[in-house]
């Protein structure tokens, strides 16, 4: 049936029709249901990127970690060689 114009039902049987709204109720439904699915969907991937974000940080605090420790290492190497040079070495 189409919609926006005028509704002439005549001729047209009463188990058409109803066949009709079940239909559209029908497809109403699977609209409805794929939209809980998305939501669903939706709330996951949030959940997920609050999760990621927050393990994120901490990766970047590791990395930033990591860093600290290589220049320290150079650092005390540096300062054993020098003092070696003030030393001497036995």
């Amino acid at each position: 049936m189409e919609e926006g114009r005028g509704a002439n039902f005549d001729g047209v049987s009463t188990d058409r029709l109803e066949k009709e709204l079940l239909e559209e109720i029908h497809q109403k439904d699977i609209v409805q249901l794929s939209m809980l699915e998305i939501i669903h969907k939706i709330e996951e991937l949030e959940a997920k990127l609050n999760t990621d974000d927050k393990g994120g940080e901490w990766k970047v605090r590791y990395e930033t970690q990591l860093e600290l420790n290589d220049q320290l290492e150079k650092q005390i190497v540096s300062l054993e060689e020098k003092m070696k040079k003030i030393c001497g070495n036995p």
